[in-house]
Parts: C-alpha cells; structure tokens; sequence
C-alpha cells in the first residue's frame, strides 16, 4: 500500500480522478480514504495543516496499514533559485522553528535525539527526477524548512539557513511526516509545488492566483508516479 498525505483538499483533489474508493475510515477529525488507483493499493489522507495535524495523520496511518511508502504532496513557498509553478524535489527536511540551544550545545533546528535533516528515500527520490526529466517539468532540487508558521519575511528562517545549506521552500508538514517515516522505518518522498515567493510585496497575492494550479500540478505528478510504477 502506497500512503499519500496533503494538507488540504486542493492538494489531493486531482487524485482522486483516477481513484476508486473502497473504504473510508474516520478518526479524530480527520478522514483516510483507501482504495486502488489502477492496480495499486493507495490510502489517500488530508492531514490539515501544521505538524501537529500532520503527525496525528501520518502515525495514524502507518500504525494501522502496511505502508510501503509515503509520499508527501502539496505546494510551499520559495526562497532562492525558484519559481512559481516549480516542483521542488526535496533533498532533505528539517525544522525552522525548533531550538534547543538555550540548554544543549546542539544545532538549531536540531530536536533532541532526533535527526536534523531528514532525508527522502534515494531509490524513490531517484525514480521522481528520472520522471519529472522525462516528461520535461519545470524542477528544482533542495531542502526544504517546516514549521508552524506560513512564512512572509526570510528573517523568519534565517537561523536555519545558516545552519542547513541549499534550502529552496518553506512549508508547515513536511518535517513531522517525515519524522514519522523515520520513527516507524518507511520511506518517504517529498515533492512540493512552489506557490508564492517569500517576501516578495505581493506574496499573498502570488498564492491566491496559483494555489489551485500549483496544487493540481504536484498532485499530477504524485498520480503519475504512482501509474508509471505500474507500467
């Protein structure tokens, strides 16, 4: 079984036209729906946004199913080198609103024991960049930085980008569905549309305009990934 988690409907919404739904499940406040697209096994969650819905989502599904592996979708903002409507294949994720420096000589960004960076599946990231090669998509490839804020000004993530080199988007899920991965040992792929450009004076504008596009086109990719599996 394949998990696919996003944050809103307009983030999975395109999956569903070529999913056929057998089961939903309810918990908490959120839903899982399971079914097949084509011949592959797939549950499809809407984690809400933010870590804390994310993580209930993403231990949810992986304490009850045996997930082969998860993919993260949805769009995020840009930092550097990037453009609207680009997929940002992501090389790794961390945090940019943790710090423990206060009382440990860790890193910021660094939680504990936890790992700072968080890296995707090779063999998934690998597979995801042969396609977006070979059906010509406009990508980028860097890190990327989650936290619990949607993010207007680089000031709010400038202590991460002194500690982590190449971050290229900011996002709010990214980081707790792969600590979740990591914690329970199932790989993991984050792919992420960039909707806005951070600090950019009409930001908010940017994401109006493009979220549903940028939303359907990372959803497009993720359904397509998941076909050219079965080819």
């Amino acid at each position: 079984m394949i998990a696919i988690i996003g944050a809103m409907d307009l983030e999975l919404e395109w999956l569903f036209q070529r999913f056929s739904l057998k089961e939903e499940v309810t918990f908490a406040d959120k839903k899982l729906f399971l079914g097949k697209i084509e011949d592959q096994e797939v549950v499809i969650a809407k984690s809400g946004i933010g870590k804390v819905n994310a993580t209930i989502a993403t231990a949810y599904i992986l304490s009850h199913y045996q997930v082969d592996y998860l993919i993260n979708i949805g769009v995020a903002g840009g930092i550097a080198g990037v453009e609207i409507g680009d997929l940002l294949l992501s090389e790794g994720i961390c945090y940019f609103d943790v710090s423990l420096t206060g009382i440990d000589a860790i890193p910021y960004g660094k939680m504990g024991d936890d790992p700072l960076i968080l890296r995707p599946d090779p063999s998934l990231r690998e597979r995801a960049m042969k396609l977006l090669e070979k059906h010509r998509f406009a990508y980028q490839s860097g890190m990327i930085a989650s936290g619990d804020s949607f993010v207007t000004n680089i000031s709010q993530v400038e202590r991460i980008i002194e500690v982590v080199p190449n971050i290229k988007a900011c996002e709010m899920e990214g980081m707790a569905i792969g600590m979740c991965c990591h914690k329970f040992n199932v790989p993991f792929l984050s792919i992420r549309g960039i909707s806005d450009l951070i600090q950019k004076d009409n930001q908010k504008e940017m994401y109006s305009k493009s979220l549903k596009d940028v939303a359907k086109l990372t959803a497009g990719f993720a359904l397509m990934f998941l076909l050219e599996e079965q080819a």
